[in-house]
């Protein structure tokens, strides 16, 4: 099962929900926990996709803030009661995940190292002892200075490691990159404002979780400033999500698309001729023939789409772990260059699913 932890930056932007969605929904993301949504109650609906079934959210003062946790059709999540702040920066969900009971929950903590926050959400997980936990958010606070962050720089960081400390220690939860990823260095987040990068964004878990995950990663930096943190692990009854096949409707607007089915058309009309009294028959077998023929276009194209993205996000993060942009003009440009054009990719798959959502909105809607 994969659980990605991610600051969005705002979600106020339609075409920026879109994305994050289709970012998710082709990551096979089961469960995504969002912070920063910046939207009240009724935008978060606008992020149930035709994936996600279930959405937990705590809506944004004004713009600020706002957290929510999406899950994807077919798993079995039963929430039993859910804990929530009035600011938008905590949701605590008691539930059982494909069996298991557990908290899941996602922060979104303040700028600066707020004592009374870190007791409030310490008193209330401390509620839970006896159940496992598995928090993901943006702490906004690195854990290790000389580890989380490119470079000491001008910005003063304070005893911000404090709040990632106090978390592990009061409720026994195991940092899970780091302990997976001693002494090497990787970012979550690049600022802007100070040239630097730093890891702030964790998956903090009880042990009898952490001895079933099986692998955690960073992402590139794409869509957001905020990379995020995707964390696979193992429950033991899990379910499957069936997908029905569809014609892709991007390929009405392929111009490679004609040149390339039409003489395997051909072919297959002239190897079948004989049946061509049986239109039964005929039609029954040009379908699968065709379908073939489309899934194997689809999927190259898909291939060497998703090559080029990947190849994109493996130079992000390369460019990150330099950690030297504030020494290098250069290298800078050249991390945002790839950024943008990442992100151009990631618009232009999004389009796709933007055009498919629009068709079903058309046909199922109120006319």
């Amino acid at each position: 099962m994969k659980i990605v932890t991610w600051n969005v930056g705002g979600l106020h932007s339609p075409m920026k929900r879109k994305k994050i969605v289709q970012v998710l929904k082709n990551h096979h993301v089961d469960i995504a926990m969002l912070q920063e949504t910046h939207l009240s109650t009724e935008e978060h609906l606008k992020l149930q996709s035709w994936w996600v079934e279930q959405l937990f959210e705590n809506p944004a003062m004004g713009r600020k803030a706002g957290v929510a946790i999406l899950v994807r059709k077919g798993l079995d999540f039963q929430a039993s009661r859910q804990f929530q702040d009035q600011d938008g920066r905590y949701l605590f969900i008691r539930g059982t995940l494909e069996g298991q009971e557990l908290i899941l929950g996602t922060i979104y903590a303040p700028n600066k190292q707020d004592k009374v926050f870190n007791e409030k959400v310490q008193r209330l997980l401390n509620t839970f002892l006896d159940i496992p936990i598995l928090l993901g958010g943006d702490f906004n606070a690195v854990a290790d200075p000389s580890l989380d962050r490119s470079t000491s720089g001008s910005h003063n960081w304070g005893s911000g490691g404090k709040t990632i400390s106090y978390f592990c220690d009061s409720l026994g939860l195991l940092d899970v990159w780091r302990t997976l990823h001693p002494g090497e260095r990787d970012y979550t987040h690049l600022s802007r404002a100070h040239n630097t990068f730093s890891r702030i964004d964790y998956f903090l878990v009880s042990p009898v979780l952490f001895s079933q995950t099986q692998d955690v990663s960073i992402a590139a930096n794409q869509v957001s400033d905020h990379a995020w943190v995707e964390m696979t692990i193992l429950f033991i009854n899990q379910t499957c999500f069936n997908r029905h096949w569809r014609f892709p409707r991007d390929l009405y607007d392929d111009p490679a698309f004609l040149p390339y089915i039409r003489p395997h058309w051909i072919a297959y009309c002239f190897d079948n001729r004989k049946h061509i009294d049986n239109p039964i028959l005929f039609w029954e077998a040009a379908k699968a023939v065709l379908r073939g023929l489309v899934i194997s276009y689809s999927s190259h194209k898909k291939k060497v789409r998703d090559a080029r993205i990947l190849r994109l996000e493996n130079l992000i993060k390369k460019e990150r772990r330099k950690g030297r942009l504030q020494n290098s003009i250069k290298g800078r440009a050249n991390f945002m260059t790839l950024q943008v054009e990442l992100n151009t990719l990631l618009h232009q798959r999004c389009k796709k699913s933007h055009r498919y959502y629009q068709l079903q909105m058309f046909r199922f809607a109120n006319k």
